[in-house]
């Protein structure tokens, strides 16, 4: 386990080496708030510069978060960008276009984007979880959990890997939760295949291959990673994927379950973790990576590669282990699949506004 002590003092070390400019997609509510509090916690007075674009859809709850934001950290431009749903790709792509075009009006030919965070997610289970698909043809949850963070990659790539850090992006979702994969229906368009254990597989999966063919096209330049953040108590447990049963549970237990929680402070200080030495970006051919800098050991990516880019992280900043099933897809080269089949998506959408898988 890293250490929170460790944890915070490499958020400390980011923000007093150099300005950032961070976007937080989901970042209303939940995790991605919280890691942007931190941010700006961590940021206070003494850093060298804070630009965030805060992405959602809830007005109110992104003034209050910016208005606190600012008390925190009043050098910080804080901006919320409004996105109506996030698990439409065309939404994605103007949300986007709108935060190039500032970082561009802004800075110009030095515009770039140090740090990615995206936890956008329909929190459902149970009798509650159906496949909902949306105007452009996909599952609404599997696009909020996996293609419309995909598309947000891949979009604000040249700002990324612009970063002096590199770019960092952070997907928070589940990369254990990885036991099947069908590759006759990635896109879980045929309603047998669609459930809650394969929804949360193919996310975790189509996340870990897509982000290994990204750190691989641009060494030195990214870094990603799929966190895992554990129990986190947001608001999603009271949401309307909740079933009423979980909910009377949960009220009645909440103290049992704060104490097997990770408070929300600690939740964004690990979420910042991923900027650290720790997930460096992959190293050009030929070269490698040092086993530590420092006292912090640089963590294996999930093609085996130390400090190769693409991570697979959890809680704790440890790596989660590759499934058994990772050896035999390597062999089928299912990672060309899921990009080619990611990229026909994101094709589809961009020249119909629809999919058909």
């Amino acid at each position: 386990m890293v250490q929170l002590d460790v944890v915070r003092a490499c958020g400390e070390a980011l923000v007093n080496k150099q300005s950032v400019t961070a976007v937080f997609v989901g970042g209303t509510s939940g995790i991605g708030e919280y890691s942007l509090r931190a941010l700006a916690a961590l940021h206070g007075l003494s850093g060298h510069g804070l630009q965030v674009y805060l992405v959602g859809r809830n007005l109110t709850a992104a003034n209050k978060i910016i208005a606190d934001c600012k008390r925190a950290c009043p050098v910080g431009d804080f901006n919320f960008v409004r996105a109506n749903d996030l698990a439409s790709l065309r939404e994605v792509d103007r949300v986007c276009k709108e935060i190039i075009r500032a970082e561009e009006a802004r800075l110009g030919k030095s515009a770039s984007l140090d740090l990615l965070i995206m936890s956008q997610a329909y929190f459902a289970f149970g009798s509650k979880l159906e496949r909902q698909v949306t105007k452009e043809g996909l599952d609404l949850s599997l696009s909020l959990l996996y293609y419309s963070r995909m598309r947000f990659v891949t979009q604000l790539l040249p700002l990324l890997t612009a970063s002096p850090l590199p770019g960092r992006v952070v997907s928070i979702f589940g990369p254990g939760r990885d036991t099947k994969l069908i590759l006759d229906d990635l896109s879980l368009s045929k309603p047998q295949n669609f459930n809650f254990t394969t929804l949360g597989s193919h996310a975790a999966y189509m996340t870990t291959f897509f982000f290994e063919k990204i750190a691989a096209s641009n060494p030195g330049k990214i870094s990603l990673a799929h966190y895992f953040p554990m129990l986190v108590i947001t608001p999603a447990f009271k949401g309307d994927g909740v079933p009423s049963w979980f909910k009377g549970v949960y009220t009645l237990l909440n103290p049992l379950f704060k104490v097997f929680s990770v408070n929300p402070r600690e939740c964004g200080d690990r979420v910042l973790f991923h900027t650290s030495p720790r997930f460096p970006a992959r190293p050009a051919t030929g070269e490698t990576h040092p086993a530590k800098v420092g006292d912090i050991t640089i963590a294996m990516s999930s093609d085996g590669i130390r400090g190769g880019g693409a991570y697979r992280v959890n809680w704790n900043g440890e790596e989660v282990p590759l499934g058994k099933g990772y050896k035999n897809l390597r062999k089928d080269e299912v990672r060309k699949k899921v990009w080619d089949h990611t990229m026909a998506v994101f094709q589809g959408i961009s020249n119909d506004g629809h999919f058909s898988g």
